[in-house]
Formats: structure tokens, C-alpha cells, sequence
């Protein structure tokens, strides 16, 4: 809610990141983590620099180790398939960054 509704990306960010420390070996975490920042380096860089306390690309380089992490725990159907396709599409970007 904090990262798509309000667009306080540190805030949300920060409580994901205390999530996942929590549960290190659950890979819908990772994956939400992943999810989370992408979304947030997107939305970032569809706006005009200016003081903003994030930047898209180390946002994008946070998700694609976010995703890889899941990826590590082996999640099953979906979850898989969506890590990897988010992860891809992560790489991609920063690529053309």
C-alpha cells in the first residue's frame, strides 16, 4: 500500500526488507521484494530528477537480486514462472540503462 497506493518507496521498501530478514527462506518474500522495487524504480523513472531519496537503477539491481533469491528457494508453478519472467524483464531494463 505504502509503494503503489502512496508512493512512499523508502518507507514501504524498508518494512519489505524487514520482512524478508525475517523470513529469509520464503520465497514469496523474495518475490515480493523484487516485485516491490521494480515497481518502484519504474514509477521513478517516469518522473523528472529531482530530490528524490531513490534512483530507478540501484532499485532495479535490489529486484533482480530479490528475484534470483527466490529463485534460489525453488518456488513452485506460478511463482516460479513470474520470478523468472519479472527477472528477465529486470535484466533487460538495466541493460538499456
Amino acid at each position: 500500500m505504502l509503494i503503489t497506493r502512496r508512493g512512499q518507496y523508502a518507507d514501504g521498501l524498508a518494512l519489505i526488507e524487514r520482512a524478508v530478514a525475517l523470513r529469509p527462506d520464503d520465497a514469496g518474500m523474495w518475490y515480493a521484494l523484487g516485485w516491490c522495487c521494480e515497481f518502484a524504480a519504474h514509477e521513478l523513472s517516469r518522473r523528472p530528477p529531482g530530490g528524490e531519496q531513490l534512483a530507478p537503477r540501484p532499485l532495479y539491481e535490489r529486484a533482480a537480486e530479490a528475484f534470483r533469491a527466490c529463485l534460489a528457494l525453488h518456488p513452485d508453478g506460478k511463482l516460479q514462472d513470474d520470478a523468472e519472467d519479472l527477472l528477465d524483464h529486470v535484466e533487460n531494463t538495466l541493460a538499456s540503462l
